[in-house]
């Protein structure tokens, strides 16, 4: 072929006197290869990883090592055919590309090869490597999934596996997970997935590590590690370390790092404290308690009592429901240490203000048909009122006879709740209106802004 090549070339140079040769700078000075034989080239993004590539047909052809210069690799005169391609590299995911096919006569360029830094046995993890995660340490914990490409030694794994800063928690095999964990358990809302058909306990390719709560931080740099101990059920170790980092961020907006609920700027806040669970301050880490119990003042003034669910969380209760239409404040003076001795450097104040006492639902509800006549009537306000106070605002049309209580029962007595108990019972298919004057007191001596009513009609006989 060349020598028909470099006949044209002297025939057009023979009798039209050109000095230059187009066709002969066309065609590459190295390339030799005829029709049955071709070149391969490509190229290592990581030039400095010492990659060695090899191409196969059932069994290694030719091996060869990428240029540490520029990463780019060459095979010269290989027969024409398809070819297995494999790149390795020390800490770096095995690459495997099948059925290469060289035409002969030609170059085939394999193009750029950007090798993983994932283990061969990992498919998959969450979070991401380098990612940030959105962290609502009122409702969850923090999660890290693994999927593995084969079924794994749970022991093997387990103990492998490490995160820093150091943490507790729990290993869920069968489970995979992209989100925070609700709760105790994953579920669809989180990005639930089973990650795996379990047929045996030996035959699980997936696995979550849930956070224990008292670990689990916002604003904070997590470092996942499953060193070269881990194994698949088979005994194939990682060839090099799984490593990837992630962040919590908060959920929403806070002042210096610290969290409160309720939240600074809160309006109409039940006077219940949300289910009685106080005001509650989270700090982005582990605090110094008594510290903290020192700096913190709350206004209107109250006998306020500190509680600590978790060492970076504070729960002040303020002695009962809050009191009613009111604004509260909280001030945390910047002497407030956490464990390691360090103040918080600054003065931290958050404000919220509570609901007037009002009503929240009734039973039979308003407009309600079809009411047994022997059927308490329950009032449920936002706040403890005095059954004094209600016994003298309620009235019930058509008159109705009978006694008022508290609801629930001793010991739990619902002291936000009103029960009418008719001594008798009401007249059968009619309609009865109760009324709610705003003369009706919290414990504090609050009143109602505005009077309340609602109808229902009994049922027929």
């Amino acid at each position: 072929m060349k020598t028909t090549i470099y006949l044209l070339t002297f025939l057009l140079l023979f009798f039209f006197g050109c000095k230059e040769t187009i066709v002969e700078q066309q065609i590459p000075k190295e390339f030799t290869n005829d029709l049955l034989h071709a070149d391969l080239v490509g190229k290592v993004i990581q030039k400095n990883s010492n990659a060695m590539v090899i191409v196969s047909q059932v069994s290694p052809v030719d091996s060869v090592a990428i240029n540490p210069v520029d990463g780019s690799f060459t095979f010269r005169d290989l027969r024409k055919g398809n070819y297995d391609v494999t790149i390795r590299a020390e800490n770096f995911r095995i690459y495997s590309k099948a059925n290469v096919f060289l035409d002969g006569g030609g170059i085939t360029y394999f193009g750029e090869v950007d090798l993983s830094t994932v283990p061969d046995l990992v498919d998959s993890f969450y979070p991401e490597n380098n990612s940030e995660i959105v962290y609502d340490w009122r409702y969850g914990r923090i999660t890290v999934s693994i999927l593995f490409t084969h079924p794994m030694d749970r022991e093997s794994v387990e103990k492998a596996f490490s995160v820093q800063p150091a943490v507790d928690g729990i290993f869920y095999w069968g489970n995979y997970t992209r989100a925070p964990m609700d709760g105790w358990f994953s579920d669809s809302k989180t990005g639930y997935d089973n990650g795996a058909t379990i047929t045996t306990f030996s035959k699980v390719s997936s696995v979550t590590y849930s956070f224990a709560r008292k670990d689990s931080y916002q604003d904070t740099a997590y470092t996942i590690t499953l060193n070269t101990t881990a194994k698949d059920t088979s005994g194939n170790f990682l060839r090099f370390p799984l490593n990837f980092n992630f962040k919590t961020v908060q959920s929403y907006s806070s002042q210096n790092g610290i969290l409160t609920d309720p939240v600074h700027g809160d309006i109409d806040v039940s006077p219940l404290s949300y289910n009685y669970s106080g005001i509650t301050v989270a700090f982005p880490r582990r605090m110094d308690k008594s510290s903290v119990e020192t700096a913190t003042h709350v206004s209107p003034q109250m006998n306020a009592v500190f509680l600590w669910p978790e060492e970076n969380k504070l729960r002040i209760y303020t002695g009962g429901p809050f009191l009613s239409d009111t604004t509260i404040t909280v001030t945390i003076d910047k002497t407030a240490k956490d464990k390691d001795g360090v103040e918080i450097g600054h003065e931290f104040t958050f404000s919220f203000r509570t609901a007037p006492l009002n009503i929240e639902s009734t039973s039979p509800n308003n407009g309600q048909l079809f009411i047994s006549p022997t059927e308490a009537i329950s009032i449920n306000f936002n706040n403890f009122v005095t059954l004094s106070s209600a016994k003298t605002a309620i009235s019930i049309s058509p008159q109705a006879s009978g006694t008022f209580s508290y609801g629930g029962y001793s010991p739990y007595e619902q002291m936000n709740q009103v029960k009418f108990t008719p001594g008798s019972a009401l007249q059968a298919n009619t309609k009865y209106t109760v009324t709610i004057a705003s003369t009706v007191t919290d414990m504090y001596g609050n009143r109602m802004k505005l009077p309340y009513s609602f109808s229902f009609v009994t049922r027929p006989n």
